[in-house]
């Protein structure tokens, strides 16, 4: 919606509604009485005509006061619980609920990012008489996350022009929850480069197994079929076969949602943050035989704890879908303070997958610093960089010298240009 530069704002009206001049007629007084004069000494009567027309828009200004809007808003949603890439209809409706005309009215429905309007505008403008409305109704494009629509924008502007109201009506808070399915991954490993590869890890300890770990005296409660009737057979002893412990290995994906992980390439979309969340997707079902768990680094650290199992997957996917919406607010996230919630949460013996774009160098000297105290690390990093200006040159430099710097260390890095993300992982061999 096209609005006008407003020099200045008034006090705040009740509801929320601040008050500007528009400076439309802010020069009409001495205009008028300029007119006036010239007509009178010229004694020529079309600019004395002149002169009255515009005394009586400075009177008309003088008289004019501010609207004082009433109104009420609602919006509906045709799905709010849509599949990946479906249309969804969005209405809204703001209503004249007050005693008074509101001679021009501009409204502007503030959709979330990320969303894409595919048909119709969020915006309309008109007039409204008392118990009146106006409607506008667009439709999007679902893409995985969720959304939430903020109060609409709304300007109301008296007859001349001069002085406008603008405020951000209540409206009730209208969610989108677009789910996104695991895809079909094959089995991935991370090749960190401690741990081994994730699938089942083999213990130094006894416990349920199918590899031979030794035999011990029989104690009482021993399940039967570990019994040793052989030995029992030949010289009487009664003993018990163990066999080495096995237990699936634990990763938690490290996703970088910050705004400066909000990155694209010009005309290659979707940008680096969403593609992080595709790649998480793919890891969460292609590590079927690991203890997965999630952290998103945001205004803050999102903690989902490790699990297995269809439940489990199910709450991973609602997090990454959560996470796909908006990006954070927060540029400036310590990252310090992010690693030590990090560390105190991660299990004895898990390791981390960090998906990022690397495009800073705080990121890259996390990764270092958690593969350096002793926790495997690998990196997933789509290429958000361009080369068309010596600019875009600069940073797809930067980043190529974090990603070499990084493998230098020892870090598996996984630099993802192209494609989907399970392309990715077996054009880079990850895919077992």
């Amino acid at each position: 919606m096209g609005e006008e530069q407003v020099p200045e704002s008034g006090p705040e009206l009740d509801a929320g509604w601040q008050v500007v001049e528009t400076g439309r007629w802010r020069g009409i007084v001495p205009l008028a009485l300029a007119v006036v004069a010239l007509g009178t000494l010229s004694a020529n009567p079309a600019v004395l005509l002149a002169g009255v027309v515009c005394v009586g828009l400075a009177v008309a200004r003088a008289a004019t006061s501010a609207p004082d809007p009433s109104l009420a808003c609602s919006r509906t949603v045709s799905d709010p619980a849509p599949a990946a890439g479906d249309r969804v209809s969005v209405a809204l409706r703001v209503e004249n609920t007050g005693e008074a005309t509101l001679p021009d009215v501009r409204v502007a429905d503030r959709m979330p990012t990320g969303l894409e309007v595919v048909d119709g505008t969020p915006e309309t403008v008109g007039s409204l008489r008392p118990g009146e409305s106006l409607s506008v109704t667009y439709t999007v494009t679902a893409t995985p996350g969720r959304y939430r629509f903020e109060s609409p924008r709304v300007v109301c502007t008296d007859r001349l022009g001069d002085v406008s109201v603008v405020g951000e009506p209540a409206v009730d808070e209208t969610p989108i929850r677009c789910a996104a399915a695991l895809p079909a991954a094959p089995g991935i490993h991370l090749r960190p480069p401690r741990g081994g590869l994730p699938g089942r890890v083999t213990g130094t300890g006894s416990g349920d197994g199918a590899s031979f770990f030794g035999v011990r005296e029989y104690r009482r409660g021993d399940p039967l079929a570990r019994v040793d009737w052989a030995r029992l057979a030949r010289d009487g002893r009664l003993t018990t076969v163990t066999f080495r412990e096995e237990r699936a290995p634990t990763v938690v994906l490290v996703v970088d949602g910050r705004a400066a992980a909000f990155l694209q390439s010009p005309g290659e979309p979707p940008d680096a943050r969403r593609r992080c969340l595709d790649a998480a997707r793919t890891l969460v079902a292609g590590l079927d035989e690991a203890q997965v768990g999630l952290a998103v680094l945001g205004d803050g650290l999102d903690w989902t704890r490790p699990g297995t199992g269809r439940t489990h997957h199910v709450r991973l996917r609602q997090a990454i879908d959560d996470t796909a919406g908006a990006p954070g607010e927060s540029a400036d996230l310590d990252l310090a303070a992010a690693e030590t919630t990090l560390r105190s949460r991660l299990p004895a013996g898990a390791q981390v997958c960090l998906l990022t774009p690397l495009c800073d160098d705080e990121v890259a000297a996390l990764a270092r610093r958690l593969d350096v105290s002793g926790t495997p690390v690998s990196v997933v990093a789509p290429d958000p960089t361009a080369t068309a200006t010596a600019g875009q040159r600069l940073a797809h430099l930067e980043r190529r010298t974090r990603v070499r710097d990084l493998r230098r260390a020892g870090i598996p890095v996984l630099d993802w240009e192209s494609g989907d993300a399970t392309a990715a992982f077996r054009r880079g061999g990850w895919v077992r």
